[in-house]
Formats: C-alpha cells, structure tokens, sequence
C-alpha cells in the first residue's frame, strides 16, 4: 500500500510538473525592472551589478562604480591581447608583457603595406624650354589632374567617369629627374608649384622631368 502511494506521487508530482511547462503563456515570462533612459539614469544608488533594460534603445544596462554602462560586446583595438605573444621586432623578449599586442601588429605592417598604395608617377611632363628665363612656373598638381582626371579617359565598364584624385594639399611633390643643362633653381611649394630657370635649350626646345607624387 505505501509503494502504491509512493508512485501515485512521483505520477502527480509529473503531472503537475508537465502541465506547468504547458502552461507557459507571455505572462509568466520572467523579465527584468524596465525603464526610459531617464528613468533609469535618476537611479543613482543601485547595488554594483544590477541591471536594469532600457525601453528607450532596447538594450540592457548594468550599475557599475561609474554609473550605468549599456552591456555591449564592442571591443576595441587596443582591448585586443594575443592569445599567444609574438615577437614582431625579432628582439627575443623573454617576458610576454614586453611582446607586441594586436594593435602594435597593425601600427607597425600598415606603413609597409600603405607604401605602394601612398606613391603614384605620373607620365613624364614636357617643359618648354625654347628660351633662356628665370621665375618660370609650372603647376605640377595641375598637369596631374589634367592627366588624371581628363574626361577623355577611356575606362573599362562599370567604373566612374573619372579617375579619383587627391587634393592639392594632401601631396608631397618630387622632382626626381631633370636636364641640368637646362635647368636651374629648382622648388616646389606645398601645393604643387614647381618654380625654375631655364639656362640652356635641349636640341627639340623640351625637355622632360619625372614627378613623383606621395600622398601625406
């Protein structure tokens, strides 16, 4: 008689159990205390680590020792440690503390990997130099968006009308080759202005100079 009322139990105890789970309607969800951005910002002395979400930005907010802080999984770069150090600089460091994190990974190969993309030549420019003279200009930024961005570029399908350029003032200039016999003083200012004299005619009255253009 009692294993008969032990079981009767254990079958009631199930019912009950599965027919609560059945029950479940929006109701008897369990939530969290819910507020505006306001509302929950006026709670100034909560206990460290309750939690509160917010119904202005559908997100949840915990109190921390610096006020509310929205629980989010953003992390920054600087955040990021290697599982495993590296030694970039091939120093052998024995102490990991002093090894390389993921941003100093990134600070140090971007300048090497931005190198080609920074330094363009245009085609060579042609000078007149039909006659001697001094305080002679040309604009060195000029000729590249002349050659650049010329609207009679044939491109392939689908790309833009124009070839995207820099403006002036986010280039450095070079002028890594010119005839000294035909010119002289040369200088560049920061906008391109490329200023000289001309000391000698060539055998055709132009003579070329190779630009380099670096992006800043």
């Amino acid at each position: 008689m009692k294993r008969l009322i032990f079981l009767l139990t254990i079958v009631v105890v199930m019912s009950f159990s599965m027919s609560v789970n059945a029950q479940i309607d929006a109701g008897s969800v369990m939530g969290m205390p819910t507020g505006t951005t306001a509302e929950i910002n006026a709670i100034t002395t909560a206990n460290i680590g309750s939690t509160a979400f917010n119904t202005d930005d559908e997100s949840i907010y915990w109190y921390t020792s610096s006020g509310w802080v929205k629980a989010m999984d953003d992390q920054f770069d600087d955040e990021v440690q290697l599982r495993t150090a590296i030694d970039v600089d091939e120093g052998g460091e024995s102490s990991p503390t002093s090894e390389a994190t993921v941003k100093e990974v990134i600070d140090a190969i971007a300048p090497i990997t931005s190198k080609a993309a920074r330094v363009f030549y245009p085609p060579s420019i042609a000078i007149d130099a039909s006659t001697n003279g001094t305080g002679r200009t040309v604009n060195l930024y000029t000729e590249y968006v002349n050659q650049f961005a010329s609207i009679n570029t044939v491109a392939s399908t689908g790309a833009p009308a124009a070839v995207p350029t820099y403006a002036a003032n986010e280039l450095y200039y070079y002028v890594t080759y010119y005839d000294p016999t035909v010119f002289d003083n040369i200088s560049i200012d920061a906008n391109g202005v490329m200023t000289y004299d001309i000391i000698g005619q060539p055998a055709d009255y132009n003579s070329l100079i190779n630009v380099v253009f670096v992006v800043k």
